[in-house]
């Protein structure tokens, strides 16, 4: 299932898309989750479906907009974009070694060539 971001797109170029979208990625504390009581490669993949589709795809940029680890090891993670269409991508959370992360959020943006309102109109492209 697509996560629920909230997500907002925005045309300030003719033939240009922009969506950002922020939310949380997992809470594994709330559920003794692999993040929070696992150790060594862990990672959470997220499906995220666009608002609206892009023309191909898009470029995108992820940063985290929260987190909550053990400050009893260090923090290690990586946070990437990955499987890029059209239509949405996967976010992918990745920790290892002993790190526990009970919790994070993300926030991304997408910006692309969006799909011509006519071929819209004619049902996508």
């Amino acid at each position: 299932m697509p996560a629920q971001f909230a997500q907002q797109t925005t045309s300030p170029l003719v033939g240009m898309q922009i969506i950002t979208g922020a939310g949380e990625i997992f809470n594994h504390v709330d559920e003794n989750g692999p993040m929070w009581t696992g150790e060594g490669d862990r990672a959470v993949r997220i499906p995220v479906a666009f608002a609206a589709p892009f023309q191909k795809p898009p470029h995108i940029t992820v940063g985290i907009s929260g987190i909550d680890a053990s400050r009893a090891q260090n923090l290690r993670f990586n946070i990437t974009a990955e499987e890029i269409t059209r239509e949405g991508f996967l976010l992918c959370f990745v920790t290892w070694d002993d790190t526990k992360i009970a919790r994070a959020s993300a926030s991304w943006s997408a910006i692309g060539s969006a799909v011509p309102v006519s071929a819209l109109r004619r049902g996508g492209q």
